[in-house]
């Protein structure tokens, strides 16, 4: 299968960009952030989608950094053909929106996806996984010296145990089943039953106290209507002069009604005490006193003697306007007496009582207000006891519940590790048996050829450790230069893939010869041209590759972004 033709519509810093591709070779050339990887991430995302991460990694993952800034949309088209069949596929990577459709061109027929958003079974069945650590090379697929070297043995290890570069199925598997360990529930199970049987001994303690309660109300109404029933016998008997107080009744016997029926407007209102200061030859005398003190006082001080003069007639001109005052307010003038705070209080007194009815004094038998109080207090006691029961019951549930929880989460975690290991085994069902010996031929040429012959043989042992045939001794691919590391890494790439990947898929390397002298590109550029597939998209931003793959008399289709 190849491309044909991509539409980036909204994707990366690209906007309705059409990039025609041919079958075989094809060179993109870009120059430093022109979008050679914003186009590749483009073409596995048109082919697998683009996932969007959660947490605080979503905030630098693929999908925000393809995202476009100053647009809504992010979509786009391609043409793939496959066989006799060109068919377009269209995608919108909007996480909300999430869509993906496929339609024959020539029929013009959309074809029913096996599973949403995948083309995966239809036009190919390799999955993501394979085809990223395989044919489509980045230029950031390994860290150079020992890390990419570390890589490259794992790699191989998960790739020749489980097909997938992603497992290894050994390691996985032991891993997973040390982590089961961990999430062992048996004792929280225990723990959570003793909870639940203690539960079950206090039984509804909602429905017990909603049951007191209702007894204690039934209680209540009961005598409150008992006590209604003598009132309205009480003033019936006040409103009847002559009626007779019965002494019994037909159900019980009970108490006399003692009544006592009071005539307000009769009752002689509290008599007023008198004060000293209500009488005017008090008042007088002490004002008289007063201007004495006054006078004394000026004399002793020695003023001169206008000043005595002036202070006197003060003293006796304020003296005698506050007696006057003092005897207008107490109403000897014919003004009106100013209440007290005595006098006021007594008067809203005697209007509360001029509102007052007759008082009426009902007494209830003795035994059955004492049988109604000691139900009453029956009933408290009883309700404490059930409110503690209900207490300690959601006391209990709110433990259980937290180790429920915790429970659940042990649980979905071991389930989730049993589904993992199962799957692990499913996915090693198609192993190579002769995996190991074939990588080891095809990554062996391809090594010979791209150093020119300098490194003729790998190996892979059976620990999978990778090493290189170097004179008479072979030497483990850590001692080697960060840029030969990277040149077997690419050979065990696609070696793998033509082992792997059975659909002919297009292989993708995007800007990865930086560490490559001009020998060895150009071998490598020679390899690249004898792989088994239908397309090869290179994305470059050396100028030297076009000049080189004219001189290998390679055609190639040229692109510039």
């Amino acid at each position: 299968m190849f491309i044909n033709k991509l539409l980036l519509k909204e994707f990366g810093k690209f906007n309705n960009k059409e990039v025609g591709l041919k079958p075989g070779l094809n060179l993109i050339y870009g120059a430093n952030e022109s979008g050679k990887t914003t186009m590749k991430e483009f073409i596995v995302g048109m082919l697998y989608g683009i996932d969007k991460s959660r947490g605080l990694g979503a905030r630098l993952d693929n999908y925000q950094l393809r995202k476009p800034v100053n647009s809504s949309g992010y979509s786009g088209k391609a043409y793939i053909s496959k066989g006799q069949d060109e068919y377009l596929l269209e995608r919108n990577f909007l996480r909300n929106n999430k869509n993906a459709s496929l339609t024959e061109v020539k029929t013009g027929k959309e074809v029913q996806l096996k599973s949403p958003n995948s083309y995966k079974g239809i036009i190919f069945d390799v999955d993501k996984s394979t085809y990223v650590n395989t044919l489509c090379i980045g230029e950031n697929g390994a860290a150079p010296g020992k890390e990419l070297a570390a890589e490259l043995n794992n790699y191989v290890v998960n790739l020749s145990t489980a097909k997938n570069a992603d497992i290894d199925k050994t390691e996985a598997i032991k891993y997973l089943k040390n982590e089961r360990k961990q999430y062992d529930n048996r004792k929280l199970a225990e723990e959570i039953e003793t909870y639940s049987d203690r539960m079950a001994e206090l039984g509804d303690v909602e429905g017990d106290l909603e049951a007191i309660r209702e007894e204690r109300r039934e209680e209540l109404d009961a005598y409150n209507m008992e006590i209604a029933r003598l009132k309205r016998e009480a003033r019936q008997l006040v409103n009847e002069a002559d009626a007779s107080i019965p002494d019994e009744d037909e159900d019980r016997e009970r108490s006399r009604i003692f009544l006592d029926v009071e005539a307000l407007v009769d009752e002689e209102p509290p008599k007023k005490k008198k004060k000293l200061s209500d009488n005017v030859l008090i008042i007088m005398l002490t004002g008289i006193i007063v201007v004495a003190i006054i006078m004394l006082a000026v004399h002793f001080l020695h003023f001169q003697k206008a000043t005595q003069q002036l202070f006197t007639v003060c003293a006796i001109a304020f003296v005698a306007i506050t007696i006057i005052d003092g005897m207008y307010r107490k109403g000897y003038f014919g003004g009106e007496e100013v209440p007290d705070e005595e006098e006021f209080n007594r008067m809203v007194y005697e209007l509360g009582r001029a509102t007052e009815s007759r008082t009426v004094r009902i007494e209830v038998d003795k035994n059955f207000q004492d049988a109604h109080d000691a139900k009453l207090e029956l009933l408290k006691f009883k309700e404490h006891d059930a409110m503690t029961n209900r207490d300690t019951y959601y006391e209990l549930k709110e433990k259980r519940d937290a180790l429920q929880k915790q429970y659940d989460v042990l649980e979905e975690e071991k389930q989730a590790i049993d589904l993992a290991i199962a799957a692990i085994n499913d996915l090693s069902a198609g192993i190579y048996h002769d995996f190991g010996s074939r990588i080891n031929e095809n990554v062996s040429e391809m090594v010979s050829i791209i150093t020119d012959g300098k490194y003729s043989e790998v190996r892979i042992d059976e620990n999978m450790h990778i090493s290189v045939l170097d004179d008479d001794h072979y030497m483990e691919i850590e001692y080697l230069s960060s840029g030969t590391v990277e040149q077997i890494y690419l050979a065990v790439r696609l070696c793998v893939a033509s082992l792997l990947c059975k659909d002919q898929m297009p292989v993708i390397v995007d800007d990865i010869f930086t560490a490559y002298d001009s020998k060895r590109l150009f071998n490598t550029l020679y390899c690249l041209s004898r792989i088994d597939t239908d397309q090869i998209i290179i994305f470059t931003s050396n100028e030297q590759i076009g000049d080189m793959l004219d001189d290998l008399e390679i055609e190639y289709n040229y692109v510039e972004l």
